[in-house]
């Protein structure tokens, strides 16, 4: 379908194009550097968008992840959607070498605390690194993903949830602290 541009017709295909040509005239800037001009905003806007959400650090001095990144949220507190799992990427450089890595996590809410026991094959990290494998090594460069589930049954409420990696001594790789809330999914 053909697209009305300075009184002239060009295929919808050729549009962006010309959109693009123009403006490189208009700001005297030759075609190439433009196009780095705007493979840089592209790579500038992805970085961005992968932007880690802030967390805080967990109690005794337990070593802190490089980045957390949760699926759906950039500021806390991130929304934990009943009926569906909670994701999170954890980028952390181990500070020792482990045989074997699990996920403990504990909930505040009301003020009570309480562990929140993961489904065996989720608290199994070793299964859900994604660049590497177990056992791990000493100062080795990890991303982590963990996906906790939330159930329906959950009540609505405001938590703050701590996660801690943990080798087979139950040493510390790397622990954060999240705020977040429980809240109902949205209607289909």
């Amino acid at each position: 379908m053909p697209v009305r541009y300075k009184s002239q017709s060009i295929a919808a295909d050729d549009f962006i194009p010309a959109i693009v040509s123009q403006f490189s005239k208009l700001l005297i800037v030759p075609m190439a550097p433009l196009k780095v001009v705007l493979v840089l905003v592209g790579v500038l806007a992805v970085t961005v968008s992968g932007a880690g959400v802030a967390t805080r650090a967990c109690s005794d001095g337990r070593p802190r992840p490089t980045e957390v990144r949760v699926e759906g949220c950039t500021v806390p507190p991130c929304d934990l959607v009943r009926g569906s799992d909670a994701v999170m990427d954890m980028d952390f450089t181990a500070p020792f070498a482990a045989a074997s890595l699990r996920t403990e996590v504990i909930a505040t809410a009301l003020g009570a605390t309480a562990p929140f026991e993961l489904p065996p094959d989720r608290a199994a990290a070793c299964n859900w690194l994604q660049n590497t494998h177990c056992p791990v090594s000493a100062h080795e460069d990890i991303t982590y993903r963990l996906s906790m589930p939330v159930l329906l049954v959950y009540p609505r409420i405001s938590l703050t949830l701590e996660i801690n990696l943990v080798d087979e001594n139950r040493q510390s790789l790397a622990c954060f602290v999240l705020d977040a809330r429980v809240v109902s999914g949205r209607a289909v």
